[in-house]
């Protein structure tokens, strides 16, 4: 019993050795041999099982560590922009005060008739 025959798939078998244990249908210098079968598909299958498992947290790992890295790009990026937006809005206010020094340069004229004609 130490290989499966031919025409059955492991779990095929192993529901068959399992079912003629179950019903007495195995000699009786057999059934030590089928339940170490048994066992040892049982532990192969385990080990099958965990090392699927081992290798889907392993890419969840992978997918979040790449996650990780594309945020803490996109906050540099974001804290780059940030500070050219700050230096923006200050070039910006010194434009607003020199355009109004301007505007009051260009009308002077017009502001000092204003308040000095009666």
């Amino acid at each position: 019993m130490s290989s499966t025959p031919p025409e059955l798939t492991e779990d095929e078998y192993e529901d068959e050795v399992r079912f003629k244990l179950l019903h007495n249908l195995i000699p009786k210098h057999e059934v030590k041999f089928a339940e170490e079968w048994l066992r040892k598909y049982e532990v192969r299958r385990s080990a099958s099982s965990s090392a699927k498992r081992d290798a889907r947290e392993e890419e969840t790992l992978s997918i979040a560590r790449r996650a990780l890295s594309i945020a803490e790009d996109a906050n540099a990026i974001a804290t780059r922009d940030l500070a050219a937006a700050v230096s923006q809005a200050r070039w910006a206010k010194w434009a607003a005060i020199i355009a109004t020094i301007a505007a009051i340069i260009a009308t002077k004229d017009q502001i000092l008739a204003l308040i000095f004609t009666p």
